[in-house]
């Protein structure tokens, strides 16, 4: 092969579909490199449809004098913001004190976090006495409360990010084919060269070459890793995060809830979301990621007493909505029992063997530094020519200020699409009256997403599973039966998708995991 000059599909492969893997995408893409993504099942369908929804320095990591990480992510919580306004938006945040000692030990440490964010500020911190901090959350209980203080911080919905980074990958000249999931990594001359597998939902092979191949699959990192040189790896280890879901009349405010000290010493979020709350999370040690990672009753009866012991009403397993789980990447470190205190900092490394490029660690608020330390990691490593990043200020594809309804906060300047479905189909009825979400939406999620299952659809399109499961599940027939006339499918496929969705929808339901 000398005298024989390679010839290469793409530039770069990304294997993975979340955050890190779309985020890498369309830096890749924007900076002119041809780009294929190749996600194993669903865009998100591991850690990125799981989070807790924050955009956030990280307040927290200040406990550990992690000052760098934490500037890193108050200043991508600011390009966060910018760059996709429909569907990131700016909160408060919320911090009950029930004594001096707290008050003081906040009050400093909202201030360092203020100051750190220089002039990418998006609002001053503000102490609160007892009586204000019960006219923002009269839901609080009053017993030990001293006072509050209120900073900061942003939200976003993050499988319509999700969606926002393909058609915005798309859009700049990028390919990304779900359910394709690379089985070998292969090597010529000690160097990564191309990639096989299957297409899992029609059993077809595939194989894609590149100059460069970024494995950006999350949890899942090290047995991607192992595909190209059959060794074990450890670069990576798992936490899992429950959260629960309730109807937002058990604690009404605007403002999102930070419970600083718990007794394990963990924090808890209670946030408001859509016309819900989400309270969470919980963080302990697993031992290998699952795709499906399924809620543990100790994790349930945690946030349940800690949500208790700070609202006037008392909630149980009956309030709760629904019940979602994920699992974090998180950087391993040796002798580091406990997960909440690993570092959340992100690396890029190449495999010495045959450079496949690993990019580890890291949560969503950073996803687009992810992308980008990625592309100049092999610019540098590969001694190629430097581009220029443009990503910071690169409002996405949909972007849409101000959006003034609730299509138009989930696909901002794409919500007239939905409208013309809607009177393509003369169907303006939703797919349950608990949910916000129209049958369209469904028809636009399989024309312009790459919505493929049921699943697709009520756990990442739309977020209707982590609202109300059982809604969902009620859901299920019609959602299948509308996928199945758009494509084509058959009664078969029909019947398959609504035994395998009832299943799963037992994992976000409460009473089939306490039982």
């Amino acid at each position: 092969m000398d005298n024989q000059i390679e010839q290469f599909d793409y530039d770069v492969i990304i294997i993975g579909g979340g955050a890190t893997g779309l985020g890498t995408a369309v830096e890749a893409a924007t900076r002119g490199y041809k780009t294929l993504l190749l996600e194993g099942y669903d865009y998100g369908k591991g850690t990125s449809s799981k989070s807790t929804k924050l955009i956030h320095g990280g307040l927290r990591y200040l406990a550990n004098m992690d000052f760098s990480l934490v500037k890193e992510g108050l200043e991508e919580r600011y390009y966060f913001l910018n760059n996709a306004p429909h569907l990131a938006k700016k909160q408060t945040y919320l911090i009950p004190l029930c004594n001096y000692t707290e008050k003081l030990k906040y009050t400093i440490g909202t201030r360092l976090y203020d100051y750190l964010s220089g002039k990418l500020s998006i609002g001053k911190s503000v102490n609160l006495n007892k009586k204000n901090t019960l006219n923002e959350a009269k839901d609080f209980n009053e017993h030990r409360l001293i006072g509050s203080i209120i900073y900061y911080d942003g939200q976003f919905d993050d499988t319509r990010m999700l969606m926002s980074l393909y058609k915005t990958f798309i859009a700049h000249g990028g390919n990304a084919l779900n359910y394709h999931k690379v089985e070998k990594i292969s090597c010529i001359n000690q160097k990564v060269h191309s990639v096989s597998g299957i297409n899992s939902l029609n059993q077809a092979q595939f194989n894609y070459s590149a100059k460069y191949i970024i494995n950006a699959t999350g949890t899942f990192s090290n047995q991607t890793e192992a595909l190209s040189d059959k060794k074990e790896h450890q670069s990576v280890s798992a936490a899992q995060g429950t959260h629960l879901v309730f109807n937002k009349r058990f604690f009404d405010t605007n403002h999102a809830i930070l419970i600083p000290e718990t007794i394990d010493g963990r924090v808890l979020f209670i946030l408001p979301w859509h016309d819900k709350i989400v309270v969470g999370t919980t963080d302990i040690k697993v031992a290998a990621p699952t795709l499906e990672p399924t809620a543990q009753l100790d994790e349930i009866n945690f946030i349940l007493a800690t949500f208790n012991q700070y609202s006037k009403q008392t909630v149980t397993t009956q309030d709760i909505l629904s019940v979602f789980c994920g699992q974090r990447p998180l950087v391993k470190e040796s002798n580091t029992k406990n997960t909440a205190k690993i570092s959340r900092k992100h690396l890029v490394k190449a495999n010495p063997s045959n450079n496949l490029i690993n990019i580890v660690g890291g949560k969503w608020t950073i996803y687009r530094r992810m992308g980008e330390d990625a592309i100049d990691y092999i610019e540098n490593y590969f001694k190629l020519d430097k581009t220029l990043s443009i990503t910071r200020n690169l409002v996405l594809v949909d972007g849409l200020q101000n959006p003034q309804n609730e299509l138009e906060e989930r696909y901002g300047n794409e919500y007239h699409k939905i409208q013309n479905i809607q009177l393509e189909l003369n169907n303006y009825d939703k797919i349950h009256q608990a949910l916000p979400y129209y049958q369209a939406e469904i028809i636009y999620q399989i024309r312009y997403e790459q919505a493929k299952t049921v699943e697709d659809v009520l756990c990442r399109r739309t977020r209707a599973m982590f609202l109300d499961a059982k809604a969902s599940y009620e859901s299920i027939e019609l959602v299948a039966t509308i996928i199945a006339t758009e494509i084509g499918n058959s009664t078969a496929w029909i019947n398959q998708q609504i035994e395998h969705n009832r299943e799963l929808a037992k994992n976000y339901m409460v009473q089939f995991i306490i039982k």
